[in-house]
């Protein structure tokens, strides 16, 4: 399947000014802007409200934080006491709660643009 993404009102793609051409996942032509797309396309998306971004990469992050992000005994602590005031609630974390930790990080992730992210989850509870 080939999708035209036509007219994006902002592309971040030099030589893109008319879309892209999307096929499996990929992105095989940038359209200029005295341009159509080189070949048939199964279905075209009229991208003129749209700015089209490439999706943000974060390489670091603690997916179950999210949920003892501003817990009171935390806030504005250097590194060891905030460690030190959260380490005993995430030792409580339980298969739940940290799925909803999860789903909450990566809804946080991708509303800001982020599509890619490594998460890096060390604390496992008795009852995992």
């Amino acid at each position: 399947m080939r999708l035209y993404l036509k007219n994006p009102r902002a592309i971040l793609a030099e030589g893109a000014e008319r879309g892209l051409v999307i096929e499996r996942g990929k992105i095989v032509q940038l359209v200029p802007r005295d341009a159509s797309p080189r070949g048939p396309v199964d279905y075209i998306f009229d991208a003129s409200r749209h700015v089209v971004l490439p999706g943000l990469i974060n390489t670091h992050h603690h997916f179950y934080q999210t949920l003892t992000r501003a817990h009171p005994a935390a806030i504005n602590k250097e590194l060891f006491p905030w460690l030190k005031a959260l380490y005993p609630i995430w030792a409580r974390l339980d298969p739940e709660r940290f799925r909803v930790a999860v789903r909450l990080a990566l809804i946080e992730l991708l509303m800001s643009g982020c599509t890619t992210a490594a998460d890096y989850h060390y604390l496992f509870s008795r009852r995992s």
